[in-house]
């Protein structure tokens, strides 16, 4: 126990001698060199560093703050092992000195500005400014939305789309072993007044990479959301810029390097009318206080096969582009309109009118550009909706529906309890104006993720239901619109209706809905006429051969395999 504690004795002696001012300027002259050698090996940490992270050089990004944080104490950590476990420890004392009067103060600073900018960024203070991020008009319903056509509805969700695209791409066999189609993207766009999704390849591996980063990705994949159809679109030059590079040609690097103060808030891939591939990345500023307000100010284009850029303003932005303003922002800026309206202690206290999106939102085709729908409902969460949010997702012209409902969420319950017996489930819906009815619309999706029918439901009637398990549009609207005439909430009758005489050629059954609906072709068209027995009895009768006369809506799409008829009789 002696020897014991003679040894601790004689160690704490040697640390306070370490310690001691004497001892510690036996060698003030290596100093200056382990400050040198600190500095460099924290430059070359620090660029490695950034090449790697390349956070925004710029003082409203928390990230550039952490980085400085992280920069500060490598410095200090460095200094101290080189003073600690070199030949000789006489600078130790020095470098936690040297350490907290550098690195120390230069932390402290980086942690004040993000204590102090959160504070002054808070919506505690600033309320009424988060609530006036997105400017909100009321629309018009049956004015705004138009009663569009199936050809120019996304008839596929993300998930289905992902899986066409899979497997197209293992149709090739030159791509299939190479390449992966990368999900990370698939940004719906409207191409040529249809619908699209889109996306990149992606290298297979690191050793695919190094056998191909030289002529780049060699195409893109187009799903055509109305079709189905999906096609990958090779290019003239291979794609040279994406997040699967490695190196210089890596997206967030590339753009960043050069453009290296910009914020970028996420990155989407689109295609210009003549098919080139284009990143489009949404700049934001943070527009209260230093850290909140996120707002999106400007837009990188970059060619994603030549690498050549250009920074624009919104207004500025061509009529081609879709996405220039994410739906997520556009959904937090609502959010924070909803909450804030009447002041922070309101959202908390009393709550009078607050409100919030629904889980969920989903894009909508007009005019050559991309909406996004979301509902918004009480911040009680109940099951009813009071309204709904269209936004332009090039210009953020946003407009708000006051049209109560049924939340989304119930709307798909909904429909899948119409379809149990095929146990298919729903897509998120689409908000469409079905003869001025504010309808839910649906595609029914098997334990594949492929579609197999669509379904409609009213929004301020969920109990109002059309499912057909057919995977023609068309006849779940007629059937749709048949439930909205029967509930006297629309004429359903043709404004116009037109006739075709003929003879019967193939005549058709099947029971849906536990109705039995009849298809007729008469050997004067390639359209089939559908028609229910409960609506016409006489079509139980007919046989191929007979003279009929079939009455239809003159302003059907006769280019649809089925049309929906509203009479078929003998002839007279």
């Amino acid at each position: 126990m002696e020897g014991t504690r003679e040894g601790v004795f004689t160690a704490f002696g040697k640390i306070k001698e370490v310690f001691s001012k004497d001892y510690v300027e036996v060698y003030p002259q290596k100093k200056g060199k382990k400050i040198a050698v600190s500095l460099i090996a924290t430059l070359i940490i620090t660029a490695i560093r950034y090449y790697i992270s390349h956070p925004p050089i710029n003082i409203k990004s928390r990230d550039f703050w952490f980085f400085v944080i992280t920069t500060a104490v490598i410095y200090a950590v460095i200094l101290t092992v080189l003073c600690v476990f070199g030949k000789r420890r006489e600078n130790m004392k020095f470098a936690v000195k040297h350490s907290v009067k550098t690195s120390g103060i230069i932390v402290a600073a980086a942690l004040l500005v993000l204590l102090v900018g959160a504070i002054i960024s808070s919506t505690f203070f600033n309320a009424k400014r988060y609530s006036e991020l997105i400017n909100i008009n009321e629309g018009n319903f049956t004015q705004d939305i138009e009663d569009i056509g199936f050809d120019e509805i996304p008839m596929l969700d993300y998930d289905s789309a992902v899986k066409l695209g899979n497997a197209k791409l293992g149709e090739l066999s030159d791509m299939v072993s190479q390449f992966e189609v990368d999900d990370t993207y698939y940004t719906q766009i409207n191409y040529k007044g249809t619908p699209y999704r889109v996306t990149v390849l992606r290298y297979g591996d690191v050793f695919k990479w190094f056998k191909h980063t030289k002529e780049g990705l060699p195409a893109y994949v187009l799903i055509n959301m109305v079709t189905q159809e999906a096609k990958v679109v090779r290019t003239e030059s291979g794609i040279k810029y994406s997040e699967s590079e490695l190196f210089n040609h890596k997206l967030s690097r590339y753009v960043q390097f050069h453009y290296p103060t910009k914020m970028i808030y996420s990155y989407n891939i689109e295609i210009d009318d003549k098919g080139v591939p284009y990143w489009i990345a949404s700049c934001y500023d943070n527009t209260i206080g230093l850290f909140g307000g996120q707002d999106i100010k400007e837009v990188i284009m970059l060619n994603a096969l030549t690498g050549e850029s250009e920074l624009l303003s919104l207004d500025k932005v061509p009529n081609w582009v879709d996405r220039a303003i994410p739906a997520e922002l556009i959904v937090d800026q609502y959010n924070y309109h909803g909450t804030y309206a009447y002041g922070f202690w309101n959202s908390i206290i009393g709550q009078k009118d607050v409100k919030n999106t629904t889980d969920g939102y989903n894009y909508i085709a007009q005019n050559d550009d991309v909406y996004m729908y979301t509902g918004v409902t009480s911040v009680n969460g109940d099951t009813g909706n009071i309204g709904f949010l269209l936004s332009n997702q090039r210009t953020k012209e946003t407009k708000f529906y006051a049209l109560s409902g049924a939340i989304e969420s119930v709307a798909m319950g909904s429909a899948e309890g119409e379809a149990q017996n095929y146990k298919y489930t729903a897509t998120f819906p689409l908000l469409l104006n079905v003869d001025g009815q504010p309808t839910y619309f649906m595609a029914m999706k098997d334990t594949s993720a492929l579609v197999k029918g669509y379904a409609m439901v009213n929004v301020k009637q969920y109990q109002i239901v059309s499912f057909a398990n057919n995977t023609d549009p068309e006849v779940c609207k007629a059937k749709y619109v048949a439930l909205l005439g029967n509930k006297k909430l629309v004429d359903n009758k043709p404004k116009q209706s037109t006739e075709l005489k003929g003879v019967i050629e193939d005549i058709r059954s099947a029971v849906m809905e536990g109705n039995t609906v009849y298809f007729i072709k008469l050997k004067e068209s390639s359209n089939y006429f559908e028609i229910s027995a409960t609506e016409n009895n006489v079509a139980v009768i007919m046989k191929p051969g007979d003279a009929v006369r079939i009455k239809f809506d003159a302003t059907a799409d006769l280019k649809e395999q089925i049309v929906p008829a509203t009479v078929i009789e003998y002839q007279k």
